[in-house]
Order: C-alpha cells, then structure tokens, then sequence
C-alpha cells in the first residue's frame, strides 16, 4: 500500500550528490554504489534484516559504516564516520520524504470494503514507526485488523503471522486472498498454507525470471486487483 523503499540506488546516489563536497576526493557515484553494495548484503542476512526492520534509521548508519569500510580496505578516500552518520541520516530523510500511497490504493481499498471483503494489514516493523505510516497516510479506517510485527511478536514470513490473522478475521486460509509485493515475504508463506495470492509488481522486478507461477496473478497496478477477486464485481475505475 506504501511505496517507499524501492530503488535505494538512485536514492543513494541522490544523497550523494547531495553531499559531494563532504565527500571530498571520494566520487558521489563510486560512494553511491558501495553505499548500495552495503545495504544489499546488509538486508539480505537474516538477522540484520530483523534488526534493520525495528531500526531501519540504525540500520543505515551501520550500511553507511560497513560501505566506506571497505571503500578504506581498497584504499580508497572516505569521510570521516561522523559524515557517514550525517549521510545516512540523510538518506533515511529522503526516504521518508519519498514516501507515497501506491497509485490507487484508496479506491482499491473503498471498493473493496463495499464489495464486503473483510481487510487486513499484515507489516513488519516497529510498532511506532508503523503506526505512524498507517497515521500519515490515513489507512486504519479502511482495515479491520492491522497485525504489526513488533507489537504481536511475530511477522512475516512466518506462518504464526498469517495464522494469527486468520484467527483474528476468523476466516480459514482457503477463504484467503494475500496480495503482496514480495514472494519471499508475502506469496509463498501464504501459499504454503493455502491461501489465494496475488503479487503486486509495478515494476516486473519480482516475478522476471522467476515465474508467474509463484503466485496465482500478477498485476502491475492496483486499480486491476478487483478484476481478480470473485464477488468484488467490476470496479468503476475499469470501466
């Protein structure tokens, strides 16, 4: 429903232009790309993954550490540690500014609601910073569960997540549609317990290579969901 954290790429590199004059001998791009380099083998371990997802401001100051770490190993010119703190503090500002409802979202959701699907929100994270999503952009109203990882101690992709929100719909996993945008996080856990799925992939980034087959549909947009969905009718925006 949020789009915010997708192409740290050109995020970083922003910030890095941004800070050039920091950088001193250091090039924008070369940081940019072992800032990058840093926070996928940083999100791609299991336990930092779980640390960065309670402290993610944290989490890119230890990614910003660890880059130019091994910018020195190859004895490259790096700023010191206290600009690297100031840089990925930075980052998490730009993030935190690009931060956006996905196209449609709203109506897919008031539509959806109406058609008399009950709704939840499953989320990773810290309970505050997570609450604090959901305030700015005004989703509790549309859900009737919101389950967030760091209030009820459990999140995806484990199956304890999803079965606790079942209990809570009371609803069984056939009964289940679990949209998502991730296959790890989202589509196969819920597959795995029988759930109806659909990726949401603006990009075609999860499923390439992969196979549509990991989940049952692929969009590309929300404002398609509902075609998807049995007794969600035809949405307005469809026609």
């Amino acid at each position: 429903m949020i789009s915010a954290y997708r192409r740290p790429d050109l995020a970083w590199r922003r910030v890095c232009q941004l800070y050039q004059t920091e950088l001193g001998d250091l090039a924008p791009d070369h940081a940019a790309r072992a800032l990058t380099e840093a926070g996928r083998a940083f999100w791609s371990d299991p336990e930092s993954h779980a640390i960065g997802r309670g402290a993610p401001r944290q989490a890119r100051r230890i990614i910003a550490a660890k880059a130019f770490e091994a910018l020195r190993r190859d004895e490259c010119a790096t700023p010191s540690p206290e600009i690297a703190e100031r840089l990925a503090d930075a980052f998490s500002l730009h993030r935190d500014r690009q931060m956006r409802l996905e196209p449609g979202a709203d109506a897919v959701l008031v539509h959806l609601r109406d058609a008399g699907y009950r709704l939840a929100l499953l989320t990773n994270g810290a309970g505050p910073l997570q609450r604090a999503k959901i305030e700015r952009f005004g989703l509790a109203s549309h859900f009737h569960h919101i389950q967030i990882e760091g209030e009820v101690g459990v999140g995806k992709p484990d199956p304890a997540a999803f079965r606790r929100m079942f209990a809570a719909l009371a609803v069984e996993p056939a009964e289940v549609c679990v949209v998502g945008d991730s296959l790890v996080w989202d589509i196969r856990p819920a597959m795995a317990l029988g759930c109806f799925t659909i990726l949401y992939d603006p990009e075609a980034g999860e499923a390439v290579g992969r196979g549509s087959g990991d989940a049952h549909v692929v969009v590309r947009t929300l404002a398609s969901l509902a075609t998807h969905l049995p007794g969600a009718a035809r949405p307005p925006w469809s026609e």
